[in-house]
């Protein structure tokens, strides 16, 4: 299904080189890897940011940390990125909505068992940011189940990692 026409005010663009190639990337799942401080966490924002530009209400996204404390950081960025597009957070819930109607929410896997939470869940976007944090791949691949959707939005699983882990 074509998604339809819209204007909308994304306040963000990815920079040349990585960013820009992990955001058009057509392949279903694509990992951006790279040292501290090179923009990984943006990427993943600004590809949400993005792709509910295009899919409107049928985007929906999670974004996944190893802990719940590492998420503090990665929501105040998302705030600012995510806030001049007119999305609001909601602390309950730990999820932005935009205009659009799109919704993003923000986890954590802290044990395995934790991917049992978004069983039954459907997303067309995950993120998982710093990948080789987890020390075994079977709750991130459980993530991978929750990829679909029956407003046909694309779905993409999208991570970033450091190096050495």
């Amino acid at each position: 299904m074509a998604p339809e026409v819209r204007t909308v005010r994304l306040g963000w663009a990815p920079q040349p080189g990585p960013q820009d190639a992990f955001i058009n990337c057509p392949v279903f799942e694509v990992v951006y890897g790279g040292a501290r401080g090179g923009g990984k966490t943006d990427a993943s924002l600004g590809d949400f940011m993005m792709h509910q530009a295009r899919w409107g209400k049928a985007a929906k996204g999670l974004f996944i940390r190893r802990r719940q404390t590492d998420l503090v950081a990665t929501i105040a960025r998302a705030r600012e990125i995510f806030d001049p597009a007119g999305a609001r957070y909601t602390q309950q819930g730990a999820a932005f909505r935009f205009p659009s109607g799109a919704v993003i929410r923000f986890g954590y896997l802290e044990r395995d068992e934790d991917a049992g939470r978004y069983q039954g869940q459907d997303f067309s976007r995950v993120y998982v940011e710093e990948l080789t944090q987890f020390p075994r791949p079977s709750p991130v691949d459980r993530l991978k189940a929750t990829l679909r959707s029956a407003a046909g939005a694309e779905c993409g699983f999208r991570a970033t990692c450091n190096p050495g882990g």
